[in-house]
């Protein structure tokens, strides 16, 4: 009976904080990351809408011929030039957003087999939060992760690779996953990520140029970033050492760790019960090893939350790691919206939750959870390799 009440709360919970959070907040939004990079000038003038432009978040940060982000963007959102305006155009892109999401929210019920965790997990997700608001390409991206991954353990390459070339050109941190593709020997996945990445860089060129690109000129000129909303490693190491030349620290912090992870997935290449650790472990490495991120990349984060709690749902068993997997969870999550709390205490809690490092804390704990379990499952499959009337099964995370 308590048990059904607490579950009762949380859903009432969810569904309260879905609609203030994940509804209002964003409908009353205009402005963000997205508003800084549509529409990219070049597009706007294409399709005859200067309007969209002058005077946007676009035009202080996106001065011609600069663009911003991925051309899957600037693909995707050519529709959005048919609006009365940009305002219009934000709120359509916002029903698209929720598209993303729902999808997003079904495919991960499918890989967990349990639609209410998803439920609660994505309504109580802060970093989703923020994604929504600014309606992100990011929320673009982990759909097509999701995707990929359900489509890998499917045996379906093609589709796994069209959905991560797809999201390479979205915003290019999944590119992590093609070296991942060539080491587990997924050649037609491999072959359909390249053909895609192909097209799009080749038609970006024709409309946009590459050297206009403003990822490539802010990796040029300053590869990392000390702002408090960076939580990546580099970021943070560059407010804990401060005094050293940033960007040496920056190139160690990512190449030691980076090469790191290179010998972890060269020694697991040929497992394939260690495909959802794997998985999972690339999206941490995703948001944690770039010289910049935002809190809102921590979406990212709920591909290895989804398989992870796919494989302690299939063991029935609470072990240590699933511990430190709930603890990183609720400090990623933060699942108390930061202007309650700002309301309790009268202080700023999200400015306060970036300075402490809390996201990043949770990512790190994350990783060690991925890491323990690797290591686990390399262990207990150790002495079966070496016993010929075994084999490996296939099992991942449970359908």
């Amino acid at each position: 009976m308590r048990r059904r009440l607490a579950l009762g709360a949380a859903v009432l919970y969810s569904i309260a904080h879905f609609a203030f959070t994940g509804i209002r907040q964003p409908l009353a939004n205009f402005y963000g990351d997205f508003l800084a990079s549509f529409p990219a000038p070049a597009m706007a003038a294409l399709f005859g809408r200067p309007d969209f432009y002058d005077g946007s978040l676009s035009q202080q940060w996106a001065r011609p011929p600069i663009w911003h982000y991925g051309p899957v963007q600037h693909l995707l959102t050519i529709p959005l030039f048919a609006f009365a305006s940009l305002r219009q155009a934000y709120i359509a892109w916002l029903v698209v957003s929720f598209v993303f999401v729902i999808v997003t929210a079904v495919i991960a019920a499918r890989l967990t087999g349990d639609a209410l965790a998803v439920f609660l997990v994505f309504c109580n997700f802060n970093p989703l939060y923020e994604a929504i608001t600014q309606r992100n390409i990011e929320l673009f991206e982990l759909m097509l992760l999701f995707a990929a991954y359900a489509w890998y353990r499917r045996g379906r390459e093609t589709a796994c690779g069209l959905a991560i070339g797809t999201a390479v050109m979205a915003k290019f941190l999944p590119a992590i996953y093609l070296p991942w593709l060539v080491l587990k020997r997924r050649w037609r996945a491999l072959a359909m990520a390249l053909v895609v990445i192909a097209l799009v860089a080749i038609s970006a060129q024709l409309v946009l140029g590459w050297q206009n690109s403003g990822l490539v000129k802010q990796l040029a000129t300053r590869p990392y970033n000390d702002s408090e909303l960076n939580q990546s490693l580099a970021g943070i190491a560059a407010r804990l050492l401060p005094t050293f030349d940033q960007k040496t620290v920056s190139r160690i912090v990512i190449v030691v760790p980076l090469a790191g992870l290179c010998a972890l997935m060269l020694r697991v290449r040929r497992r394939e019960d260690t495909a959802d650790l794997e998985f999972g472990l690339l999206a941490v490495a995703m948001i944690l090893l770039p010289p910049h991120n935002q809190n809102y990349y921590f979406i990212f984060l709920l591909i290895p939350y989804a398989l992870l709690y796919a494989r302690y749902r299939a063991a029935g068993s609470w072990t240590w790691r699933s511990t430190l997997l709930a603890v990183s969870f609720l400090l990623v999550a933060a699942p108390v919206p930061f202007s309650v709390l700002q309301r309790l205490t009268g202080a700023d809690a999200f400015a306060l939750y970036l300075r402490a490092g809390i996201p990043f804390i949770g990512a790190v704990l994350l990783a060690i959870v991925l890491l323990a379990e690797l290591g686990m499952s390399y262990a207990v499959s150790a002495p079966e390799q070496s016993c010929p009337s075994k084999k490996l099964s296939r099992i991942s995370a449970p359908s």
